[in-house]
């Protein structure tokens, strides 16, 4: 097999993050204190949101965010089965069942005129996973949710610096998350952050994070537990720690060039591929703005492209592969022509923010070369 020179994923570590760690390593203060406050700070600056609570993984937050939302065991949660596992085992940890909606075969994400046939008296959310960095129909899922009185989640996890009606991702769901994993596109090492429309359900997220406990009220001044402290409701164990969020802070630094350089290369390949024999284009919504965590598209005999672009050194894979044929999900594949077209067809190359216009130029033309 051919060496990869231009990987689909790349980790980013500023050179400042060394220098940034030492204190901390060095303050004898390792778990959750100043570094995450400030990174959730900084994190909700960026993205124009009144506040974010940070977590450990994005599996966690969103563990938080359908639990805030009211999914208990028994619960019905509607979602695509194209979608990272990591979106889809919350549902499972919390004792509920997925309900695999079909999706738009020319985005990959769920198909908002299909919800209605899957909501049931079980239903308690609509969970919507934002395809490689692209926008989901989030609004017109927004609408269905109301309708019904459901509350909507969104896995941004793959979406950091994209946008709807030129604002980051969170203002239309009931709860975001964001995901800090190594490769996206900033990372904390592991970690992720929680947004919600309500803004006292962040502050419920802080406490939930951690047992339930509130940490300000949590010790007497002198250090001592307080024994008139109550625990009303049972939280689980998912903080963010000093460490991770300290690569956080100063990978923030650089947010603005990262975002714009995934952004490029997914602009040139809009139009290198565009009208390519074999190749089609994802639809993207006029009204929003890809993060382009990869660049994804679909083609016709994919697996003899794939072999072609990783004999030139180009990374490349299936995204994500079907959930509802795990067997911890079930094991059995759904019925659903959309989610059938596009797992048959979809690929993703390249397209971070270490692709400069030589990578991206040199991937297109393998492409356009044929297979």
């Amino acid at each position: 097999m051919a060496q990869i020179s231009i990987p689909l994923f790349k980790v980013f570590m500023p050179e400042s993050a060394h220098a940034a760690l030492k204190p901390v390593l060095e303050s004898g203060r390792l778990a959750a204190g100043p570094q995450v406050s400030a990174f959730e700070t900084r994190l909700a600056t960026w993205l124009g949101h009144p506040d974010a609570a940070a977590l450990g993984d994005a599996s966690g937050a969103l563990t938080l965010a359908l639990y805030q939302a009211g999914v208990r065991p028994g619960d019905e949660v509607i979602v695509s089965p194209l979608a990272c596992s990591a979106t889809l085992m919350p549902i499972a940890n919390l004792f509920a069942r997925p309900v695999w909606c079909d999706i738009d075969p020319l985005t990959g994400m769920i198909d908002a005129g299909k919800i209605d046939g899957f909501v049931s008296e079980k239903t308690r959310a609509i969970l919507v996973y934002h395809w490689s960095g692209d926008v989901a129909d989030i609004a017109a899922i927004a609408v269905v949710a109301r309708k019904y009185d459901i509350k909507l989640v969104e896995d941004a996890s793959a979406a950091f610096g994209a946008e709807y009606k030129g604002r980051c991702l969170g203002g239309e769901s009931d709860f975001t998350v964001y995901s800090f994993y190594a490769t996206k596109h900033i990372n904390c090492g592991e970690g992720a952050a929680l947004l919600a429309k309500n803004a006292d359900d962040v502050e419920a997220a802080r406490r939930l994070r951690r047992f339930g406990i509130d940490y300000s009220s949590f010790r007497l001044l002198n250090g001592d537990l307080n024994p008139r402290f109550d625990i009303p409701v049972a939280g689980f164990n998912f903080p963010m720690n000093e460490i991770a969020a300290t690569l956080g802070i100063e990978g923030l630094r650089h947010a603005d060039r990262i975002v714009a350089q995934h952004r490029a290369n997914g602009s040139f390949y809009e139009t290198a591929l565009a009208g390519m024999p074999g190749v089609r284009l994802l639809k993207r919504r006029k009204d929003s703005a890809s993060g382009y965590w990869t660049y994804a598209l679909l083609a016709e005999r994919r697996d003899d492209l794939m072999r072609k672009l990783v004999s030139h050194g180009i990374g490349v894979q299936r995204l994500h592969l079907r959930n509802d044929a795990y067997s911890c999900f079930g094991g059995t594949r759904q019925n659903l022509p959309g989610v059938d077209e596009f797992d048959a067809l979809n690929i993703s190359i390249p397209c971070g923010w270490w692709v400069g216009e030589v990578e991206r130029t040199r991937i297109s033309e393998v492409i356009r070369s044929g297979w």
